[in-house]
């Protein structure tokens, strides 16, 4: 069966997605209970550059980079 879903809940995933760039798309749809192709498709269609490419914030990439210190 297939899913319907508001053009809403699309638009919040996008946003969610984006503003959550940190974590990959694979866990972003876990977390919303969607395949990760779905999710995928709806940053292409609905993100502002057309692309499911996201960027991280200065803050994101630092705590990312102290992360990878810490495990090395």
């Amino acid at each position: 069966m297939v899913k319907k879903f508001s053009i809403e809940f699309k638009q919040q995933s996008v946003d969610y997605a984006l503003s959550n760039a940190h974590l990959s798309i694979s866990e972003l749809a876990n977390h919303l209970g969607m395949d990760k192709s779905t999710l995928d498709k709806w940053i292409r269609q609905l993100s502002p550059n057309k692309t499911s490419r996201r960027e991280l914030t200065a803050e994101q990439q630092r705590i990312m980079a102290l992360e990878k210190e810490i495990k090395v």
